[in-house]
């Protein structure tokens, strides 16, 4: 026994002088979370790079892995259930989360719950800028919501419901409230118009929304959570905001992340029929995507970065939203005759 907890000691010591971090490795003789992850699994781990806090990028003997560390379990039974239940099903491009060597997903140490997943390698950076990125992130998305209604009735009642337009009222009062602050950094009028067309888009979507089949929802569908794979396969990945509802409520997002992308170009969007075809069927669909969820959500961020190392990169997003709020307006004009 002595013996084997010297060579993990060993093998954590070598860890410490190989990670990128040099402050990381300051403070790993006051933490057990690398010593646990040698002695929880039979992984040789070489070294660890961090790529954001609580997450981890770990070169091993038998491959590149994540460590991800959350502040409590909340859903995550549920959520590598779901993972595990949607492999089986055939869809084969999204997360496979690893058991530990006492056969469970989830690590408990530092006050924090760790999962670890096998990472995959991009072949380079996805990117709603190009078209083939877009119409690929819609096909993926499909198959997923294809796959994930036929888990349904394993996984009710553990994953939460589709909450969207809770999210939004809660995201546009903030915003209001910091409305004044704004009003002194950018167009006043530009920030009287957003609320405005906000509670419009709010109120009329009250009135034309109808359910449609249930899926498992994503829940966030930021280019970052698509990754084109070496083998130029999509795979979807971050599975942390699952939830049950309409299929289109993923769509309104994704459309409402690539427009800034291609700067509201209508004639760019109409080349995605899928879209088209939803504002087409569901005018509901054309009202959610006039609320500005991004303008609202940067912000509130920049609202509360100010002063911090945040603002910076806060108040570049949020000045190229409110820069292009005029193309915003006309091509929703076009789109479904909200905004004018």
């Amino acid at each position: 026994m002595k013996s084997e907890m010297k060579d993990q000691i060993l093998k954590v010591q070598k860890l410490m002088m190989k990670t990128d971090h040099p402050i990381f490795r300051d403070d790993f003789n006051r933490n057990r979370l690398f010593f646990r992850l040698a002695q929880e699994t039979r992984l040789i781990i070489h070294s660890y790079s961090k790529i954001k806090n609580n997450l981890y990028k770990i070169q091993t003997e038998e491959g590149q892995y994540i460590l991800k560390g959350y502040t409590e379990p909340g859903n995550l039974d549920s959520i590598i259930r779901f993972s595990q239940l949607l492999h089986k099903s055939g869809f084969h491009t999204g997360l496979m989360y690893e058991k530990f060597t006492d056969g469970q997903f989830l690590l408990f140490e530092q006050g924090l719950v760790w999962v670890l997943l096998k990472y995959i390698a991009p072949k380079r950076k996805f990117s709603f800028a190009k078209e083939k990125d877009r119409e690929d992130g819609l096909i993926i998305l499909r198959k997923f919501h294809q796959h994930s209604k036929t888990l349904l009735p394993n996984l009710l009642p553990d994953l939460p419901n589709e909450n969207t337009v809770s999210k939004w009222q809660n995201r546009l009062r903030i915003f209001e409230s910091h409305a004044p602050f704004l009003a002194k950094w950018f167009n006043p009028n530009v920030i009287g118009e957003i609320v405005y067309y906000s509670h419009l888009s709010l109120n009329k979507l009250a009135k034309d929304y109808v359910e449609t089949e249930e899926v498992v929802l994503h829940g966030d569908v930021a280019s970052h959570n698509f990754i084109r794979a070496a083998d130029n396969k999509v795979y979807l990945i971050d599975y942390d905001l699952l939830s049950v509802g309409s299929a289109e409520w993923d769509f309104v997002q994704y459309a409402s992340r690539i427009l800034p992308f291609i700067k509201w170009n209508g004639s760019l969007f109409q080349l995605h029929s899928n879209l088209m075809e939803m504002g087409k069927d569901h005018p509901w669909f054309r009202t959610a995507l006039a609320f500005p969820m991004d303008i609202l959500r940067e912000g509130n961020h920049f609202s509360k970065s100010v002063g911090d190392e945040r603002m910076p990169n806060s108040f570049a997003n949020l000045s190229y939203f409110i820069s292009t709020w005029e193309l915003r307006k006309q091509f929703l004009t076009n789109y479904n005759n909200l905004i004018q």
